[in-house]
């Protein structure tokens, strides 16, 4: 191309796919062959639901099938037990001891008040024989008071009549001495003499009396104390006879005599467990363990 000259080139054509889309046929929808495999699936689900495991698979022989009806619910329950005594009695040791003697075995069958054993314990003798000693002691203490007493009422009685004889004696004197100053025989002091004589006498009476009231209610008090403490030391005394008495066993009811396993010489502590006595003839049963279903 020469200057001055314009040369015009021209595009080349755009290509485009209208010439490619052509429109199909519709296809017709087939509806058997979706209603076949439906069905067949269906059936693949059936039979992989059967094979596949739903709970617990048990054999119907071993099911009970009945109507259903209102009721009480039973829920059957499986346990192990042991066969008991109904009735049974303990034998604890009341008191220490050394066996000194047994007099029944093991399995034997035993009477109500049936000697089973004989323990000895030198500590409760020595006890007992204090208290006795101590029981001896407070009554001849109270034979003592008892003794005062009555001595003492004694003295207080002679003491009152020898005063009582004395103001009886003053008061004569006293009632001459008045007529005798009336008539001037005597002076008035010795009037007045003889008037506080027998006012002396007369609070030498009151003294007397009060003091004797005072000491026979010391001796009394004393005496109730004593008798009190008498009683107490019974009571004590009777509670350690008890104890000794104790010391032969005996059975408390009537059965078989079960666990019992002491020998001679054997020490015995208080609250030790002996054995049983079991009343035969009449059982329980024990359950040991459960399972439910």
């Amino acid at each position: 191309m020469s200057r001055g000259s314009l040369k015009i080139i021209e595009a080349p054509p755009r290509i485009t796919g209208a010439a490619m889309d052509q429109p199909l046929p519709r296809q017709p929808i087939n509806y058997v062959a979706i209603a076949a495999g439906g069905l067949l699936l269906l059936i693949v689900i059936v039979v992989i639901a059967q094979w596949v495991p739903r709970g617990l698979r048990v054999s119907r022989a071993e099911v009970r099938i009945a109507t259903v009806q209102s009721g009480d619910f039973r829920n059957d329950v499986v346990v192990r037990a042991t066969v008991n005594p109904l009735h049974t009695t303990i034998l604890d040791a009341l008191d220490s001891g050394r066996v000194e003697e047994v007099l029944a075995s093991d399995g034997a069958r035993v009477e109500q008040g049936e000697l089973l054993y004989r323990l000895s314990n030198p500590t409760l003798g020595l006890d007992l024989v204090a208290r006795q000693a101590d029981r001896a002691q407070q009554i001849s203490n109270l034979s003592v008071l008892k003794v005062s007493l009555e001595t003492s009422r004694t003295g207080h009685q002679r003491r009152m009549l020898d005063l009582s004889y004395a103001l009886a004696q003053i008061q004569r004197q006293n009632g001459r001495f008045v007529s005798l100053a009336q008539s001037g025989v005597i002076p008035v002091s010795t009037l007045e003499d003889s008037n506080d004589a027998l006012a002396q006498q007369l609070q030498a009476i009151t003294i007397e009396r009060n003091r004797a009231q005072i000491e026979l209610q010391l001796e009394r008090d004393g005496i109730q104390k004593m008798e009190q403490a008498i009683r107490e030391l019974d009571a004590g005394l009777k509670v350690v006879t008890q104890s000794i008495e104790a010391l032969a066993v005996r059975a408390p009811v009537a059965g078989r005599l079960t666990d019992f396993h002491l020998q001679v010489g054997q020490i015995v502590k208080s609250e030790q467990h002996i054995g049983r006595i079991d009343v035969p003839g009449e059982f329980k049963l024990v359950a040991r363990s459960t399972n439910t279903f």
